[in-house]
């Protein structure tokens, strides 16, 4: 936090925000509980509320516009977004679009508690149910999905800028609802994005050197909130489910994915190539031996329902794998209903993976068929997707990683192979 910019009180908690704590802890013992885990700081500098995980901060003049139920629906969301861990999971995700993306994710639930948020909170049924990771994902999609695309018939100005088929010099510019180009957003790094909706607390990432503790602190401390409200009758069931999910542990899928691409390999010892650090000694002993490794085959769901950053990501690390196992051949294949693309990379190749080709619906069995169909020799085979389609009735005789873009609590189950988790 920018302590600079903070006027802190003198340790007491403004009165509103201490009676509808105290409210909080009465009547929804839940929120109560881990609200008072949260320093309360003055921030003039906020423009809202915010949340880092340690304080909870706010502008009392923004405060002053609220209504009762209206302070304790914001102090129940800040406390939803600790709670849910968003502040330990950005990453490297634009700040105002990830702030956005919680929003989405907690509203509902605050809403359902019977709580009330101030107008404009952000809340569409489209996000029910779905993480924060998954909405960002969504709220990229479409962001670029509306980025203005550059005009055929667009002539050149002498100060660099471009004229529309009016002339006016706002050629591919956003209209409004009047025809008249609106106004670019010119904020820095960090700022929300642009139409993001109405936001009244903002989540900050911790900043502390302790963040892994102060991460497994409070997911200690969600278990037993939700333990205890549910002993008073007081925890409803979507919040009961959002404590499960909260504190259910994160696997790195990469780390999966690397493993499991090591253990399909074949490797064993052998006395065709003698250990030679034993031979001084007069000990022939046999070395570990790697035979080469066959076809790597990674799938890559192209309906439409993996969004462009997930895409890239696992792009990456199937050139990861490509060099640290070198297998016979990378072959990379899109598929909706059918295999749409096919990119085959040999051993020793600098390989560059093209966008995905797709677009339609989903089923699973077609890479399977192409690659017997093929004469294909796979090693392992990878398929990334949202685990919404047709799988095939038989598992082939090699091993399969399904990466799942949609959390395991909710994914399809696959009749053969392994699940893994994706979250970028």
């Amino acid at each position: 936090m920018d302590r600079t910019a903070m006027v802190v009180g003198n340790g007491a908690v403004h009165p509103r925000i201490a009676k509808q704590r105290t409210e909080l802890v009465l009547s929804q013992p839940f929120f109560g509980a881990l609200a008072l885990r949260l320093k309360i700081v003055e921030d003039r500098s906020a423009k809202t509320f915010w949340v880092d995980g340690e304080s909870l901060g706010y502008n009392p003049d923004y405060l002053d516009t609220l209504s009762d139920l209206e302070v304790r629906g914001v102090l129940a969301h800040e406390v939803l977004h600790v709670a849910n861990g968003h502040c330990w999971r950005k990453g490297a995700r634009e700040h105002g679009r990830w702030n956005d993306a919680c929003d989405h994710a907690i509203n509902p639930i605050v809403i359902s508690a019977g709580m009330q948020l101030p107008k404009g909170a952000l809340r569409d049924p489209r996000f029910s149910g779905k993480s924060a990771e998954e909405i960002y994902g969504a709220l990229s999609q479409e962001a670029k999905q509306k980025q203005p695309q550059p005009q055929a018939n667009a002539q050149p100005k002498p100060d660099g800028q471009s004229s529309g088929p009016d002339g006016n010099g706002a050629g591919g510019q956003p209209r409004d609802k009047r025809g008249e180009p609106q106004q670019q957003a010119t904020g820095q790094p960090g700022d929300p994005s642009p139409g993001s909706g109405a936001s009244f607390g903002e989540v900050r990432q911790y900043k502390g050197p302790d963040k892994p503790v102060k991460e497994a602190e409070w997911k200690v401390a969600v278990v037993q909130a939700a333990k205890a409200a549910q002993m008073r009758g007081k925890l409803p069931g979507d919040l009961q489910a959002m404590a499960g999910e909260a504190v259910r542990p994160v696997v790195d899928w990469r780390a999966v994915l690397h493993r499991f691409a090591q253990q399909s390999s074949p490797t064993d010892y052998s006395f065709a190539t003698p250990n030679r650090r034993y031979l001084h000694l007069g000990f022939y002993l046999p070395s570990l031996h790697t035979p080469a490794v066959g076809d790597a085959v990674f799938v890559r769901d192209s309906s439409g329902s993996v969004f462009d950053e997930t895409q890239a990501q696992f792009d990456a690390e199937i050139l990861s794998v490509f060099h640290t196992l070198k297998p016979a051949r990378l072959i990379v294949m899109d598929c909706d209903t059918r295999v749409t693309q096919v990119q085959i990379f040999e051993r020793g190749d600098s390989p560059e993976i093209k966008p995905v080709r797709g677009g339609g619906g989903t089923a699973f069995t077609e890479p399977f068929n192409r690659a017997l169909a093929d004469g294909l020799n796979p090693a392992f085979l990878v398929y990334l997707t949202d685990m919404e389609g047709k799988f095939p009735a038989s598992a082939p005789h090699y091993p399969v990683l399904w990466a799942s873009t949609t959390p395991l609590t909710r994914a399809r189950r696959a009749p053969f192979g392994e699940t893994v988790e994706v979250i970028c």
